[in-house]
């Protein structure tokens, strides 16, 4: 799942420019929900906040849950010569690559 570069959270207007740290997403009886992402800074404000949107009926009622985010990192291909010579080289088959 791609995420968003940045904290979800706004503080008096401002955009939180903090990488996100946790998924934030509320289970209920219908089924879980993405609510945001949130940073280490704003974590404790936006779980408030969030109980009192739940208590407003503004929100899904249910748990509340904080995941933290995990980066995963791949060494995909991207169809540079390097690429094609690597696929030859490990698996020894020829590859589609344009001489």
């Amino acid at each position: 799942m791609l995420l968003p570069e940045s904290c979800s959270v706004k503080v008096d207007g401002v955009e939180c420019r903090l990488p996100p740290a946790h998924v934030v997403s509320v289970q209920s009886k219908d089924g879980e929900y993405m609510l945001a992402v949130v940073c280490d800074d704003h974590i404790a404000g936006l779980k408030g906040r969030l109980r009192v949107l739940q208590k407003e009926g503004k929100m899904p009622l249910g748990k509340i849950r904080f995941q933290p985010v995990i980066a995963v990192v791949t060494d995909c291909v991207t169809g540079i010569e390097e690429d094609y010579v690597e696929i030859e080289l490990k698996r020894g088959v020829d590859s589609e690559r344009k001489a």
